[in-house]
């Protein structure tokens, strides 16, 4: 399956981070890189976004829960998969960030191929249910 019309919007305050995720994801995939949460409502305002792949901690006013519950009070992405990537280990922030509405938590550090696995799966899974 070709997956280069879908895009995603990175979330992530980690410059080195990002540029890694962002050239990762850029084979495959259109992306949308957002170092801030300012940049993430902007991006929102001029893209559609197929998936979100964001970190917790932000370092910002806001966080990764409360851009993920934002994001399931709106309409428009109500049900757009969401990845998060955080450093945050603890089964704990694990529950939070899955009961707030992300589809799928995955603890740093992590291999690019299984991140990118991931995003596939979940992708092809919510084209076959919709």
């Amino acid at each position: 399956m070709e997956f280069h019309n879908y895009t995603i919007l990175i979330v992530e305050d980690d410059e080195i981070i990002l540029d890694i995720f962002s050239r990762i994801f850029k084979r495959e995939f259109n992306v949308v890189s957002c170092p801030t949460v300012e940049s993430f409502y902007q991006a929102l305002r001029k893209f559609k976004v197929d998936l979100f792949v964001m970190d917790m901690a932000l370092g910002d006013k806001k966080n990764g829960l409360d851009l993920i519950k934002e994001l399931r009070d709106s309409v428009e992405y109500k049900t757009t998969p969401i990845v998060v990537v955080s450093a945050h280990a603890y089964i704990r922030d694990e529950r939070i960030a899955l009961t707030a509405g992300a589809d799928k938590y995955i603890r740093k550090p992590i291999e690019n191929k299984y991140l990118v696995n991931e995003v596939k799966r979940i992708l092809l899974d919510k084209i076959h249910l919709n």
